[in-house]
């Protein structure tokens, strides 16, 4: 990858980030984030410059050695208990808000 590519951060990239974040940013906040942004992406620009020439990929970040635990049977907690820490119930299951976004 030899050609350097550059975002352009901006308000408008930083309010769709916002969107896809949930976060309902105020104009000053935004602003801020634009700066934020660009100099985070400075700093990582940092590693481009690295010279990786002679250094082997690190495919693994393990030996690469396996090793299985013995595969036990337990009892789980009772659904009473665990339900009782939910915050809302239906029946036997624990019941969430619906999550969708509108695009």
């Amino acid at each position: 990858m030899n050609g350097k590519v550059r975002v352009q951060i901006d308000e408008k990239l930083v309010r769709e980030i916002a969107v896809l974040a949930r976060l309902d940013l105020t104009t000053e906040e935004t602003k801020m984030f634009v700066s934020q942004f660009k100099d985070i992406l400075d700093y990582v620009s940092i590693l481009n410059e690295v010279d990786t020439e002679n250094v082997p990929p690190a495919y693994l970040s393990s030996s690469g050695k396996n090793t299985p635990r013995e595969d036990a049977i337990e009892d789980s907690i009772p659904t009473k208990d665990f339900l009782a820490n939910a915050p809302q119930t239906k029946d036997d299951f624990v019941q969430i808000p619906r999550v969708h976004i509108e695009q």
